[in-house]
């Protein structure tokens, strides 16, 4: 029965493969997904000086911090050095009663001029007293646009700025494997889109700190968290992975901070500290979340091994760096020299923001935001809402809706009444007639599912699985939208369904964006940041990422990177390597919209390495480009050498073994259509942040 099923599910992949090749007719492209889609080239200066409308980059060079904070260390007293190492609930000065209620202070240095500034806590998964939601970084990395990810921190470093904080969490990378990541299980993908949203942070003169996921972020619906056996192993274990991603975000940030103690202690990767400082030549901080340096084993002198600079502790003398990290230094078991460097590792991060310059008022803004930020947040969340929904599956050119076939039946669960709503008068907005009904999933359909020609299912568990099978076989067409996360989300109704789209958990900005899709009047632009299982997984991985199956062998439901346009279909051509110099490769081919109507590709450039350097296929780049209607655009995209090889733990450097070296575009990790090889000698790249790949373009 399995054996049959995946068949079925490789037939269908194949004819979805074809339908992605061959294009669909559809509507125009608004104006806004061509503006998205402008050129920058992939270069070495920091990013927000080439963004089009972005204020100057506010950011201190890394130099220049670093030196800065040398300077004040230099400066401070044994005890300011220790002070600094912390932070923990403290009275505001001049703050009325249950100000900075569950934020943490770090204290600053009056006598130098160094302001105190507050936080919150990294141990809850959500923001305190935000006045803009949580990022939905799975959305926001389908859209695959850097120059989204940046706009999207700027705004939440203006809100987070304004409301008194100085440093915010930045999900999407991590130390540790965790099966799929925050923003996809790609590392490059989700470093790059990670670290643009870590610019706009700090160009907005916040600290964005790359922290260890929680559990309850997970992509993975069955909560089941991929982390090793036994604790600690080697970091170099997870250079091409993990770690390949948080580089990747620094770099791309130019700054920032590290955390652990989502779901492991600080010390659960041993050699932590001389990649991060030693190869990556990192000079900021890395932080401990509160009890990330508990336990028994947990001491002063352990902790300062593990290279954790600064720790967030709940009470005013709890935790390793109060009084027992005092108790090593006077005793020597923590050099004096070692707190200089801690010291200065926090002050680099704090410096390379430009908060120690511009500290945020301690004062609570008690006003509502105003309109212009309420409608900026909004809009932030439509385009994400916009970019990042892919369309899975459209049969028999279900979509796009229109209204000559008679209304559109919508249904939905008690618990998603609230979207079935807001896509409602969205539809009707756009002159879509529209009904509605609230089932139960273990109910049947409703009689008048039987009367229209179409109906539109939300659904978000897979408990919705047999009425969404059962509303099929009445013989309409039926498109299914997806509001959860899960990437293995059960698709037993596939065969039986038209149109399929992913939308991500939901957010009531995406009403109108979704609708505009489904009528027509905009495309679906989105790729997958994560392979979709449908929950079947290769023999033996249960983290069924796309470098799994390819090992397998076996083709995925829906791959990563995977996403179809109703407007058109796009055309490659012949791929070529150049060499610009002994350690960087340029890639380049041509686009072409085949359709009569403008589309947008995200052009995806993997890599098949030979067997000495891993040998399985890999994401080096990508291009999302707006194409019009019978026009060649050129499209380069340069490629790192860090990518091509592998770790050496030994060197402390990436080797890149001599041999042939494929290259491979297409509209996914599996479909690939030109692909041309290069002879590379062996060669040896530093792992240095400068020599990490600069981000991906958004557009041509």
């Amino acid at each position: 029965m399995r054996q049959t099923f995946i068949i079925s599910r490789v037939t269908r992949f194949m004819a979805r493969v074809a339908t992605w090749a061959g294009g669909r007719a559809g509507t125009t492209l608004t104006g806004a997904v061509a503006a998205i889609a402008m050129m920058f080239p992939a270069v070495r200066p920091p990013w927000p000086v080439l963004l089009p409308g972005a204020s100057a980059w506010a950011a201190v060079p890394a130099n220049a911090a670093a030196t800065r904070a040398a300077d004040m260390v230099a400066r401070m007293r044994p005890e300011e050095k220790l002070s600094v190492l912390r932070a923990a609930p403290a009275p505001l000065g001049g703050a009325s009663a249950g100000e900075g209620a569950g934020l943490l202070t770090w204290p600053g240095v009056a006598r130098l001029g160094l302001p105190a500034l507050r936080m919150g806590s990294f141990a809850s998964p959500d923001p305190t007293d935000p006045a803009m939601p949580q990022l939905p970084f799975l959305a926001l990395a389908a859209g695959w646009d850097p120059v989204l990810a940046h706009r999207a921190g700027a705004l939440r470093a203006r809100d987070e700025w304004a409301r008194g904080r100085a440093m915010v969490r930045v999900g999407g990378v991590d130390l540790l494997p965790s099966g799929r990541l925050l923003a996809g299980e790609d590392p490059m993908l989700a470093g790059t889109m990670a670290g643009m949203v870590a610019s706009g942070l700090m160009g907005g003169h916040v600290v964005p700190v790359f922290a260890s996921l929680r559990a309850e972020e997970q992509g993975r619906g069955d909560g089941v968290v991929a982390l090793p056996a036994t604790l600690p192993v080697p970091a170099g274990r997870y250079m091409d992975g993990s770690l390949m991603g948080l580089s990747i975000a620094l770099a791309t940030a130019h700054g920032g901070a590290i955390a652990c103690g989502g779901m492991h202690a600080c010390g659960a990767l041993s050699g932590l500290s001389t990649i991060v400082r030693d190869h990556w030549r990192f000079g900021g901080m890395l932080m401990a979340m509160p009890g990330a340096l508990s336990g028994t084993d947990a001491n002063a002198p352990a902790a300062v091994a593990d290279g954790v600079d600064l720790e967030q502790s709940l009470g005013l003398e709890d935790g390793i760096y109060a009084t027992p990290l005092r108790r090593a230094v006077a005793t020597g078991a923590v050099p004096a020299a070692r707190i200089d460097q801690m010291a200065q590792h926090v002050l680099t991060s704090l410096y390379g923001t430009g908060i120690l310059d511009h500290p945020p008022s301690f004062n609570r803004d008690t006003k509502p935001p105003p309109a212009s930020d309420t409608l900026s947040v909004a809009g932030l969340m439509a385009d994400i809402g916009a970019e990042g929904m892919v369309l899975l599956q459209n049969e028999n050119q279900v979509l796009p809706l229109d209204d000559r076939s008679g209304p559109v039946l919508l249904l939905a669960t008690q618990a998603l009444q609230r979207p079935l709503a807001a896509l409602a008068a969205a539809l009707e907005h756009d002159g879509i007639r529209v009904s509605t009904a609230i089932v139960r999933p273990d109910g049947t359909p409703p009689p008048q599912a039987a009367q229209v020609a179409r109906a539109v299912m939300l659904t978000d568990r897979d408990a919705d699985n047999a009425f969404i099978t059962a509303l099929a076989d009445l013989g309409g067409h039926v498109v299914t939208i997806m509001m959860s996360d899960s990437p293995d989300r059960a698709m037993p109704w596939l065969d039986v369904v038209d149109s399929v789209i992913q939308a991500w958990s939901w957010h009531d900005e995406y009403a109108a964006p979704l609708a505009a899709m489904l009528t027509g009047t905009r495309d679906f632009t989105g790729h997958l940041p994560m392979t979709f299982t449908g929950g079947l997984y290769p023999p033996g991985m249960a983290y069924a990422d796309y470098h799994a199956f390819e090992r397998a062998h076996v083709a995925p439901l829906f791959p990563f990177g995977y996403g179809l346009s109703v407007a058109g279909g796009v055309s490659y051509g012949d791929v070529h390597v150049s060499r610009e110099d002994a350690t960087h490769l340029n890639v380049t081919f041509t686009l072409t919209d085949t359709a009569d109507h403008p589309v947008r590709a995200v052009a995806q450039l993997y890599l098949t390495p030979p067997a000495e350097a891993g040998g399985v296929k890999r994401l080096v780049g990508w291009r999302s480009v707006a194409l019009t209607p019978g026009h060649v655009t050129h499209v380069t995209i340069p490629v790192d050498p860090h990518l091509l090889g592998q770790w050496d733990a030994g060197a402390g450097a990436w080797m890149v073994p001599a041999g042939t070296y494929t290259f491979a575009v297409g509209g996914s990790s599996v479909m690939l259509v030109h692909q041309a090889s290069v002879h590379l000698p062996a060669l040896h790249v530093a792992a240095t942040l400068e020599n990490l790949p600069a981000p991906t373009s958004p557009g041509e």
